[in-house]
């Protein structure tokens, strides 16, 4: 396994950086669980999760109204890392593990408690993939998105 993380190559340094040095360290000491999807011998594709908080102001005011969010400090599921390997972009595991994240917020929500996925989009594309799936940008940070959990809650009753 540790080969196939050394060769791991989504396009984006950091996100490799991270895949290959850090996050095993950080799975050690509970700061972030990642997720690998393998195919053949090697890493597809892999995300990371953690708890964190959001305050409200990021959140736009009609999301705070529609889903009567408390006006202080809110619990989350942070979505930290997702990267698929360059061989295997454009073949929906993007999607795939972006699904998977989603179901485990659901998980945390009826176990501890989460309001919904917090992600903070890379770039400009990054931020596009998110929002096809009905993620909201803060209003004075277009790259942090946010999805409540009613939204992923229904994402699944849909299926």
């Amino acid at each position: 396994m540790l080969a196939s993380r050394a060769v791991f190559d989504c396009g984006q340094p950091a996100l490799n950086q991270y895949l290959v040095q850090t996050a095993l360290q950080h799975e050690k000491r509970n700061v972030t669980r990642t997720f690998c999807l393998l195919q053949g011998d090697g890493i597809a594709g892999f995300y990371s999760l953690t708890n964190a908080i959001v305050n409200v102001g990021e959140l736009t005011a009609d999301l705070i109204r529609h889903y009567r969010l408390p006006t202080h400090v809110l619990p989350v599921v942070r979505l930290a890392r997702l990267g698929i390997d360059v061989r295997h972009q454009r073949q929906g595991l993007g999607r795939l593990l972006l699904v998977d994240a989603l179901r485990k917020v659901i998980a945390v929500a009826e176990s501890s408690g989460c309001v919904g996925l917090l992600v903070d989009a890379q770039d400009e594309n990054a931020r596009l993939f998110y929002t096809a799936f009905g993620f909201r940008a803060a209003p004075e940070n277009p790259l942090l998105l946010f999805m409540p959990l009613p939204d992923i809650q229904e994402l699944f009753r849909e299926v």
